[in-house]
């Protein structure tokens, strides 16, 4: 190419920063620097155009950088950074060895007074390898499209596709395992044959040699097909990056049930709406705000894992914390609840079950087991400990629904319950009618509550 047609275009974009507390950040890739500066971020970029574009054409050359910058960006704060958040660029034709970006002499990352350069820097060379570089920006742009789905969402409108999206980084996460995976099983296959054909067949020598051969290869069809389930795919996943309990299995079969309603486009219909209202209906028919915070943290902490970071590991141990038990253990404490004490629920002491998530499990679960069942588990603990500011989440629900119930003595306090909650503030809803409503839609007449309201008694407890 004639030097004379050889353009090297310098190109700078200044961002808003979101609000983010004490962030500071340097770091180049490629050819792309970045910088924060007052409450700004700073993009630069040079490169080398071709001799048929125009300067105007640098965004073009620019924007895959970019893109990988605000995925990192995005991964390490947790808050959305995208295009269409500049404020003001420009762009500038250089004389051959001249240089105006920034000059950064080593990588920073700062957040909150949190240090992360380590990890960044860590990320920043693992980029630089190509076995790597396209699975890990994949990765790291997935889970920034699904916080912009989120961010975007209006009454849940994109829930089910960000749920997917993030699905998709589980996905991703574990194909690249997945032939380790077969190579674990075929030697604990073959060792189980080993050990049959000597143990209970007394074979040894060419015999048991002909019977681990001939076996191994039907057990291996029948046990590990290129079509093992997502879900094995995923606890194998964890189990070998030391993530994998009761919890995160129980988390991890909710998603894939989510994921596969979605996907496979199961039929949504509700004739019972709350506020606020949906502008489509969802497929989804749980709480997406709280499955979304749950396999947003436990996505982001699987990246670090598979990348060797630290990144979201206190997030993702408050979160893991909050899960509640199989549904198997929850099962099991319903027909056999003599086992526990009423402040077992409050403080979650056994096996992390609290009336709150007995609660939801009964909303989500009621062909499995009734009312009553749920009352005889968490009526020791509605009469045993008294209501206050801090235990009113874990037990208003539950004192709203048995204030329904024939025992006298758990009705009335159940009922007193409601109302001091009431009265003092102590549960987040805008209007009393709200819980009503709640329970509605999931198909759950509270009488007493509605009966309440509508003499009233709502207002006169305010008073009272």
């Amino acid at each position: 190419m004639d030097e004379k047609q050889e353009r090297v275009i310098f190109y700078r974009d200044v961002y808003d920063l979101p609000s983010i507390d004490d962030f500071i950040v340097e770091f180049k890739f490629n050819d792309t620097t970045v910088y924060t500066k007052g409450n700004q971020l700073i993009v630069e970029s040079i490169k080398t155009i071709d001799s048929i574009d125009s300067p105007l054409e640098i965004k073009r050359y620019t924007r895959p950088d970019l893109l990988v910058v605000q995925g990192i960006l995005c991964y390490f704060t947790g808050h959305l950074f995208t295009i269409y958040e500049i404020k003001e660029g420009e762009t500038q034709i250089l004389e051959r060895g001249i240089n105006p970006s920034k000059n950064i002499e080593c990588t920073i990352f700062s957040l909150e007074g949190l240090d992360q350069s380590k990890d960044l820097n860590s990320l920043l060379e693992k980029l630089k390898d190509s076995r790597f570089k396209t699975l890990i920006i994949t990765l790291l742009d997935r889970w920034r499209k699904a916080l912009y789905m989120v961010a975007e969402s209006e009454v849940d409108t994109y829930h089910d596709e960000a749920i997917l999206t993030h699905f998709h980084i589980l996905e991703l996460l574990v194909s690249y395992y997945y032939n380790d995976f077969k190579e674990e099983a075929n030697e604990e296959i073959k060792s189980f044959l080993t050990l049959f054909s000597s143990e209970i067949l007394n074979q040894s020598g060419k015999a048991r040699e002909n019977t681990i051969n001939s076996k191994l290869r039907i057990l291996k069809e029948v046990l590990i097909s290129d079509e093992a389930s997502i879900a094995t795919k995923i606890n194998y996943f964890l189990k070998r990056h030391s993530m994998l309990d009761e919890h995160t299995y129980s988390l991890v079969n909710k998603i894939v049930k989510i994921r596969n309603s979605i996907a496979h486009g199961r039929m949504s219909y509700k004739e019972k709406l709350i506020w606020p209202l949906p502008p489509f209906f969802n497929i989804s028919s749980i709480d997406t705000q709280m499955i979304i915070s749950q396999i947003q943290i436990l996505t982001a902490r699987a990246i670090a894992v598979h990348l060797g970071l630290d990144s979201w590991k206190e997030a993702w141990g408050f979160i893991h914390n909050t899960l509640p038990p199989s549904d198997e253990v929850l099962m099991n404490l319903l027909k056999s609840p003599e086992q526990i004490t009423g402040s077992d629920l409050i403080d979650g002491t056994y096996r992390n079950i609290t009336v709150e998530s007995l609660v939801d499990y009964y909303i989500d679960n009621r062909s499995k087991f009734s009312l009553t069942e749920l009352e005889q588990v968490i009526s020791k603990t509605l009469i045993e400990i008294p209501i206050n500011e801090e235990n009113s989440a874990i037990l208003f629900l539950a004192s709203v629904l048995l204030s329904d119930s024939d025992n006298e003595e758990l009705s009335s306090i159940s009922k007193n319950n409601v109302e001091l909650v009431h009265k003092y503030d102590w549960y987040g809803y805008s209007n009393i009618k709200d819980i009503v409503r709640y329970f509605d839609f999931y198909d759950i007449e509270v009488k007493w509550l509605y009966s309440w309201i509508e003499d009233g008694g709502h207002i006169e407890a305010k008073r009272s």
